[in-house]
């Protein structure tokens, strides 16, 4: 008697979809996620080495003046890239050449909006290395994410993102860095708590401060020195009910951090006007990120 059982139905991309992203199949860790151009992918899980195997690989990839299309692979001189990833002489060859071997089997899930395609790939498709250079030659399905992101984004999406160790400092990083062009951006507190995946917590907003948006916020901070950040908290007569956050970048950013080098807890009374005020209103579909419908 066949054993096998009877396939009664086919399991639509969606289906597919959800058991890699769904929130509700399974707890998603946000800083393994990355959005860029209608474009969600999920990775897999990386040691504190492999993050910088893949920083220093993906980093190549606008190192060049004139980027070549085709061009897949990349070489980084050997000295160069042992020093990027910190690797000692006690750790030795040996050491190295298991991680490469690990970080070979890596890769991450991508689904495109555009043509509803769930895609499974490995960031590398070979590493090699001889006595002078490490060569990183990408899948095609890599590349062509990769290289459709300017120098800023592929420096503050992937490769400087992906090396946050706290549970929830992506998902902080998303937040402020939506509000960078308008400059403040407001959320509610059951908006917030969506967001982190704290919906079903029973954090006060003094637990939230304390246990998520200082921890997320100095961490960001250890990583950029060209972004600025105050926040505080919305207030319905005593009750908090949402968090303001008031996010400058770049050049301007620079110089307040060397005149305030911590990020700023700011007080109700200095919360900017309203008129300056982006608000982010999940309910009425406004978002200042481009977090697809799939996650909200």
């Amino acid at each position: 008697m066949d054993s096998n059982p009877i396939i009664t139905g086919v399991w639509s991309v969606q289906q597919l979809m959800t058991a890699v992203f769904s929130p509700q199949e399974k707890k998603i860790n946000r800083n393994q996620l990355i959005r860029v151009d209608g474009i969600i992918g999920y990775r897999d899980s990386l040691t504190e080495f492999q993050q910088k195997i893949l920083t220093a690989a993906l980093a190549l990839v606008h190192g060049e003046a004139s980027p070549d299309q085709a061009r897949t692979a990349y070489a980084m001189n050997l000295n160069n890239f042992i020093h990027k990833c910190g690797i000692s002489q006690a750790e030795g060859a040996v050491y190295l050449a298991k991680e490469l071997e690990k970080i070979a089997q890596k890769g991450l899930w991508l689904w495109a909006d555009k043509t509803q395609r769930l895609t499974r790939t490995p960031w590398f498709q070979a590493i090699e290395y001889t006595d002078r250079e490490i060569v990183f030659q990408f899948t095609e399905k890599v590349r062509a994410l990769v290289v459709t992101l300017a120098p800023e984004d592929i420096e503050y999406q992937l490769a400087r993102g992906i090396q946050y160790k706290g549970k929830h400092t992506m998902a902080i990083f998303e937040i402020i860095w939506a509000g960078r062009a308008g400059g403040v951006i407001e959320y509610s507190i059951p908006e917030l708590m969506q967001e982190l995946s704290l919906e079903h917590t029973r954090y006060s907003y003094g637990q939230l401060k304390l246990r998520v948006l200082e921890p997320s916020l100095q961490e960001i901070y250890d990583w950029d020195d060209q972004i600025f950040v105050r926040f505080g908290p919305t207030f319905n007569g005593r009750r908090v009910e949402g968090v303001w956050f008031q996010v400058i970048t770049g050049e301007k950013a620079g110089e307040m951090r060397q005149q305030e080098p911590e990020f700023k807890f700011a007080l109700p009374e200095q919360k900017p006007d309203k008129g300056n005020l982006l608000k982010l209103s999940k309910k009425n579909g406004e978002t200042g990120s481009s977090v697809s419908p799939f996650f909200l």
